[in-house]
């Protein structure tokens, strides 16, 4: 079991290099799909089969109840009372409305054999549209609560990622994360200066390890070189991380 969870989450490592919407589109593209697979091979033989053993219940519970009414009407009958009691009408009404209702879900399921390769399709276009709606909601409302879910979710990976394959940073190396007032993370740029390209963006509670190397540049800001999680080395301000 550890060995696959190693696996995946090398397989993030290798995933979180892409940029965010592609990270995000993959991401639910696999979850919608997994669970895609389950509506269509899971569920439905079990929804199938729940509803032939409640079905078998039914005639087990309902057979002794009705042979008591039949019993009791042919009571009334003998003491000259005509007519049959709303009660129990109310009562052969719910048994045969259950009934029905477990026959008409049995019959769909045998039609949904029938429909296996159209239902099928429709289903994986319908999961590949709402990656694609939900990709663009999140991208779009950084403050809405879907967003932050995916940011805490793929903090986690990296952090869990390092915490299981026990990354190469050696015992010693400092542990940096962001200082709470940057809320909407850090960049870590290719060479220590505010006009080098930004190689990552590190969200807030992401952590780094300080690989040792530190420099000043003409403006007076010390920069610390690091490596994230996934791997990405460069640098980043002293200014705007803390030791973890």
């Amino acid at each position: 079991m550890e060995s696959i969870l190693n696996q995946l989450f090398w397989i993030w490592s290798l995933i979180s290099v892409l940029p965010e919407w592609l990270r995000i589109f993959l991401a639910l593209f696999v979850l919608l799909q997994l669970a895609r697979l389950i509506l269509l091979y899971i569920v439905p033989p079990f929804l199938n089969l729940l509803c032939r053993l409640l079905k078998k219940m039914l005639y087990l519970i309902s057979y002794p109840i009705m042979a008591l009414l039949c019993k009791m009407q042919r009571s009334r009958r003998e003491a000259g009372k005509a007519g049959i009691s709303v009660w129990i009408d109310i009562i052969e009404g719910m048994f045969a409305l259950f009934e029905s209702f477990f026959d008409k879900m049995i019959q769909l399921f045998m039609k949904r054999k029938r429909y296996k390769t159209r239902i099928k399709r429709w289903t994986f276009y319908s999961a590949t549209t709402l990656v694609i709606l939900l990709t663009a909601a999140i991208m779009n409302n950084p403050n809405e609560w879907y967003t932050q879910k995916w940011k805490k979710a793929e903090v986690w990976l990296n952090q869990e990622h390092v915490h299981i394959q026990a990354s190469g940073a050696s015992p010693d190396q400092k542990v940096l994360i962001l200082n709470k007032k940057y809320e909407d993370g850090g960049n870590i740029r290719e060479a220590p200066t505010l006009t080098a390209p930004r190689l990552y963006t590190i969200t807030n509670e992401e952590i780094m390890h300080f690989l040792n190397e530190e420099q000043v540049d003409s403006q007076g800001i010390k920069w610390l070189k690091v490596q994230t999680t996934n791997g990405i080395e460069g640098w980043i301000s002293a200014l705007i991380v803390r030791e973890k």
